[in-house]
């Protein structure tokens, strides 16, 4: 009896273990993801200058189709918030303007641009 429950332990952790490596290697994959967006000029940078993310967004990101555009902010959400769940909302900025265009908060039902 004692045996089988220090199994359970042992399967449970090796199975936290396992979570735990897959979400390391997606905040890489997220990361990665990001980092090829602000190569292709879709984005300019993320910045978290206070309590939540900010996501500067270049004129390229403009020419996206809003599921896209949905799809990619979703990406730096994710990553962020895995980071801290305190960072449940981002807010985006025009590079050029500076001005605020939007926020992406799945709280908030995704994707909300002004």
């Amino acid at each position: 009896m004692m045996f089988r429950k220090v199994l359970k332990v042992l399967l449970a952790l090796a199975l936290c273990v396992t979570c735990i490596t897959a979400a390391a290697g997606m905040q890489d994959d997220r990361m990665a993801f990001i980092q090829k967006l602000v190569s292709k000029g879709v984005f300019q940078k993320v910045e978290v200058p206070g309590t939540v993310p900010h996501l500067w967004v270049r004129p390229a990101f403009y020419a996206l189709d809003f599921d896209t555009k949905s799809q990619f902010v979703n990406v730096v959400y994710a990553y962020y918030v895995t980071e801290n769940p305190k960072y449940d909302l981002v807010v985006l900025y025009d590079s050029k303007t500076g001005k605020k265009i939007g926020t992406y908060s799945k709280a908030y039902g995704g994707l909300k641009l002004e």
